[in-house]
Order: structure tokens, then sequence, then C-alpha cells
């Protein structure tokens, strides 16, 4: 039965989750029942085409939610059933209650966004079980900026953190967050058993690619970002569009915008275009956060708060 597992490397769910979720279901459904041994984890990996590592963690978090248990040479073994059957009655239960609710809500008028969010933010407000999530960038602002608006999709708080401004060793949160760019970094930081580390992509807003599509192709244009790496980032962007002629700013005094026809800031740091205007033409180069990861983001952390730990709650 174990051997009906597949996964997806081109998944944005984590490959190991992939396995969480199937295994539960089987558990669950009663297709694997207390007292059943799991494949070894070298077994299953092999057969699955991953990394051992990947499995154990798997099992890891299985053992956890209280469904398995280590008995020596026995390997893993199933111990969870019953309960796990009941609870997934309790949750048929909920389902209904959820969908009569639901139903209700659309016969009021509103949309099945603002449904998800008045669920989403009840649960924040009332669950004492919120995992804790932290978003990490190399930029203050934009870390804020970013761990603001995913707080606001989300429904649950989730703290900035900069790139060395923080000791690994004491952040345990349940979730880490970042971008493509830095996920090798931050998963070398803050990888362990119990933190996923998963990487979102964060887009430019459509209205910074048509100002900058409108940019004359032999203009030269200055940027004007806090770190080496944004600013490469921006430079690419422009490339793509076809401006070649960059610039990267070390500051906003006269001397350093002589020869710039237009200067690129960031959006989250508005500060600056009120430095500049007057003086130079700006593009604030907004960035957005992409639909499929907020959907992924808010599916991890629905997981979360079933599988962790009850939290006591705080004054």
């Amino acid at each position: 039965m174990v051997t009906d597992i597949s996964v997806s490397q081109h998944s944005d769910i984590p490959i190991y989750r992939q396995i969480v979720t199937q295994l539960t279901l089987m558990i669950e459904m009663g297709h694997l029942r207390d007292g059943e041994r799991l494949p070894g984890s070298r077994l299953l990996a092999d057969n699955l085409g991953i990394n051992r590592n990947t499995v154990a963690h798997a099992y890891s978090e299985l053992r956890q939610r209280g469904l398995v248990e280590a008995r020596g040479r026995n390997g893993m073994v199933v111990t969870g059933g019953e309960r796990a059957r009941s609870a997934s009655a309790v949750r048929d239960r909920a389902r209904e209650v959820l969908g009569s609710a639901t139903r209700e809500c659309l016969d009021l008028g509103l949309a099945p966004a603002e449904i998800q969010e008045l669920v989403t933010r009840f649960v924040a407000g009332e669950g004492d079980g919120s995992p804790e999530v932290s978003f990490v960038e190399c930029n203050a602002d934009r870390a804020a900026y970013f761990a603001a608006e995913l707080s606001r999709h989300v429904g649950i708080r989730v703290r900035p953190l900069v790139l060395g401004e923080f000791d690994p060793a004491e952040e345990r949160p349940d979730l880490v967050l970042t971008t493509f760019f830095h996920l090798a970094e931050v998963r070398g930081l803050l990888r362990r058993p119990a933190t996923d580390v998963i990487a979102i992509v964060v887009a430019p807003h459509v209205q910074t690619l048509l100002q900058i599509a409108q940019v004359p192709k032999n203009r030269t244009v200055g940027l004007w970002y806090s770190t080496e790496d944004q600013a490469a980032s921006i430079r690419d962007s422009l490339t793509q569009a076809g401006v070649t002629t960059t610039e990267v700013l070390t500051g906003t005094a006269d001397e350093d915008l002589r020869g710039v026809d237009l200067v690129v800031v960031p959006s989250e740091m508005p500060g600056l275009r009120e430095r500049l205007e007057g003086r130079v033409r700006v593009i604030e180069f907004g960035n957005v956060l992409d639909a499929a990861s907020i959907r992924m983001v808010s599916d991890v952390v629905r997981d979360l708060r079933v599988s962790a730990p009850r939290r006591a709650r705080t004054p």
C-alpha cells in the first residue's frame, strides 16, 4: 500500500510534506492500520528517487503527530490509526458546519475571498496554537514590507528578520519564508527538523513594468538600493526590458545624479522619492507577492495549525 506514494519534484509543496500528507490520509482511511510497519527510510527513498533524509524528515513529522512510533529493529510502526480516524470524523463534521456557514455568507453577498479572509482572521484571533512564521530578507525595509503583506494575506503575524542582524541559534520559528534569491543562505542558517524553509515569488508590479517599458533606450538610469544584490536584480529586470545603460548610485546629492536621466528606487522606501523629486524623474520599483505563493503559504500555515502542539496563550 505504501508503494502507492508518489511525489512531484515540481510542486510548490516540499517533498517531505507530500509524503506526510499521503501517509496521513492512508492511516485516516484505514489503509494503514495500527501495528503495520512502514518501509525503511532508505527503501522508500530509493523507490521515490529522493534523498533518504527527506523520508526521515517525513517520518519525524508523523511521529510528532502521534501517528507512528520507532520500535527498534521493527522500524517505524503505525500506532495512531484509531485516533486519526476519530479526528478525521471530527473534521468531516467540521466541514459540514463550515459548509453551512459558507453558504449563508454567500447568500449575504460576500465573495469567496472575503469569506476565506474572515475565517482565517477568526482562527488567528481565537486559536492558541498559531505557528510562528518569519520572513527573511537582506534589507530591513523590504523585510518589514513583505512581512506585513504576508501577515495581511495569511491572517497571522509574520515577523521580519534581516540577514546579518539576528542570531540563528536563537530563532525557532515553525516556518521561515524568504525569496528564491536568498533561499540557500537562509536554509543554511535556519533549516532544522521542526522548521520549514520555503521560498516565495516576489514579482515586479505591472505598473512598474509599464513604466520601465516606456523608458527610452538611450537614457541613463540610476539605481538607488541599499544592497548591491538588490541593485543587481533590478538591473537584470531593466536589461530584459531593453534598458542597458544603468548606473548604481551611492548617494542622492546633485553630483551623484549628474548625467542620470531618471532614478529607480524601491517602493518600500517612500522617503527616497521625496528627496529626489524636482531634481530628476523617479520610478518606484514596486513588487507584489505572487498569488500562487500566497496560496502555498496559506496551505502550509493551515497544515501547521493542525499538526503543531497547542501553545498556551500569553496575555
